[in-house]
């Protein structure tokens, strides 16, 4: 076309419909075959031309509207790898001037993603954005980093090289890129920069601070800055060579998770390497010093077990001097612990250890493989859980900073395993985001179009723990609890846990502002008593 240049095309806006243009000659002499109009995004086959019709157009509407139980947007079936509002979200949710803003890894018009918003009732959805790959941003994993009314993202592929990109955006539709990483080369799979970010970027000021799991001296990922117009970029670390027989190394490789910054220190974890193997959570100065502070140690190679877990694919969360974070492998159960570390690689304690799966169901009662950030409130940890629970398609859990009372607030139900669709979604891979009393937190798979889901659940009140038991004189006991703060509890006992079990209410108290109470029981004429506790809201 006479008057264009690069892939010939244009676009006629709404009001001015009448459009004079000009086609050249082909570039081998030989006259046009076919001339059609379309829409942005739709390729037309040689049947379609030879036939005169348009494509099957794979642009459904969301055949699921509203929220549905916990699923407060379930994304459309794809067809061919498209469909309007993107599928498989990978990524948690970011509230951005009072809206819930996310991305998805795949799906939308091209099939490279998108980025959506909606209202935390569920209703006003909107993918505002498709991205189409190569030289535009393409399938963004990484949650988005807030900053005022702006926020920015690292997209796993894309950018000019198809490697990666880091963009800028605002609700209204506006993205930017401000990087693309280099190409890697051929050979060795190395480049200057590193490639492929998948994680949270840490914003700080006009400062982006960021993890590559591929690319950079080593092939083995960085840590950079960017500054927020894109203007400054620098790589803090390149993460070095695996040993080729171990897979060791000193400071880790492959950093999956995002960075957390206090101070001029950047926290985090590379998700293999190490003095083990098995990954390793690190602290770096942003003007270069790297330290390792816990380094996983090895799985035992018959059962897949270890004493603190293995292959850390998570950002970490830091509250007063202490990260904590989960690995996705190892424990005494093998499928993955949460820990805490002080920032001065002190202290270094499992939490909790995800239990052992059936091996031909992969069900357990609590969850297994975490590979989210965790997220801190009022002295309790949330998160995801991938795979286990009571259907093996991953949990919604909870567990107080000491490792105390671990909960599963929610574990996906059954996939079809025809159609891999089920009402509430499957394999969440993402944290969740706390809004008042709710979590908010999005699937990667399943609903009714197996594409996944955004869900909401009601945070429950935390079970309450027996802390400690004194044995009176006289035979009766003295039960210290802890629970809800302020909560009202009603104390149950019984004499056996031989089924069925005969619960008996012994005692109603109300916790203090701590959360703890006392219940002393006289009644010294049973052998042996057991105990437990529940919050009443009646």
């Amino acid at each position: 076309m006479s008057q264009f240049t690069g892939n010939a095309g244009f676009t006629v806006s709404a009001g001015n419909l009448a459009q004079t243009f000009q086609i050249g000659a082909r570039e081998n002499g030989l006259d046009l075959d076919r001339f059609v109009f379309g829409t942005v995004g739709t390729d037309f086959t040689v049947s379609n031309l030879d036939a005169g019709t348009l494509p099957v157009s794979n642009l459904n509407t969301n055949l699921f509207v509203g929220p549905d139980g916990i699923a407060f947007h379930r994304f459309s079936a794809l067809g061919s790898g498209l469909n309007l509002d993107g599928a498989n979200p990978a990524a948690g949710l970011a509230l951005v001037n009072g809206v819930l803003c996310g991305t998805t890894l795949n799906g939308g018009a091209h099939g490279a993603g998108t980025a959506f918003f909606m209202s935390a009732d569920g209703t006003n959805f909107d993918a505002f954005r498709s991205f189409a790959g190569a030289p535009d941003a393409g399938n963004p994993q990484a949650s988005l980093a807030v900053s005022g009314s702006d926020f920015f993202c690292a997209t796993l592929a894309g950018g000019n090289n198809g490697v990666g990109s880091v963009f800028w955006g605002t609700t209204n539709g506006g993205i930017s890129l401000i990087r693309s990483f280099a190409a890697v080369s051929a050979d060795n799979a190395t480049n200057s920069g590193g490639a492929s970010p998948n994680a949270l970027l840490m914003v700080s000021g006009n400062t982006l601070y960021g993890t590559t799991t591929a690319g950079g001296a080593a092939g083995n990922g960085t840590v950079f800055l960017l500054s927020t117009n894109g203007s400054t970029f620098a790589v803090l670390h390149d993460f070095s060579a695996l040993d080729s027989n171990t897979g060791t190394n000193t400071d880790g490789a492959l950093p999956c998770g995002g960075l957390v910054l206090s101070g001029s220190t950047l926290y985090g974890t590379a998700s293999v390497g190490g003095p083990g193997g098995a990954g390793v959570v690190f602290s770096l100065n942003t003007s270069g010093g790297f330290t390792r502070l816990h380094s996983f140690t090895p799985l035992d190679s018959l059962t897949g077990t270890n004493a603190d877990g293995a292959f850390p694919s998570s950002g970490l969360v830091l509250s007063n001097g202490v990260l904590y974070g989960t690995a996705m492998a190892g424990g005494a159960g093998g499928k993955g612990v949460i820990f805490s570390v002080g920032t001065d690689g002190l202290g270094f304690a499992v939490l909790h250890h995800f239990s052992a799966t059936d091996p031909l169901a992969g069900t357990n009662p609590d969850g297994a493989s975490p590979c989210a950030p965790l997220v801190l409130s009022g002295g309790y940890l949330f998160g995801t859980a991938s795979a286990g629970g009571a259907s093996a398609n991953g949990t919604v859990f909870s567990v107080s900073t000491n490792g105390a009372q671990f909960q599963v607030i929610h574990g996906f139900t059954a996939v079809d395993s025809f159609t891999g669709t089920n009402a509430d979604g499957a394999f969440p891979v993402a944290p969740v985001l706390r809004l008042g009393n709710s979590l908010y937190g999005a699937a990667f798979g399943g609903g009714p179009g197996a594409a996944g889901t955004v869900f909401s659940l009601p945070i429950p009140a935390p079970p309450a723990v027996i802390t400690n038991v004194i044995n009176n004189l006289n035979g009766g006991v003295i039960l210290n609890f802890i629970g809800g703060p302020d909560s009202t509890n009603v104390v149950q006992a019984t004499a056996s846990l031989t089924p069925p079990v005969a619960w008996q209410n012994v005692s109603t108290n109300v916790a203090d502002a701590n959360g703890t109470w006392q219940f002393v029981d006289s009644n010294n004429a049973f052998a042996a008593r057991f105990y437990r506790s529940y919050e009443s809201r009646h």
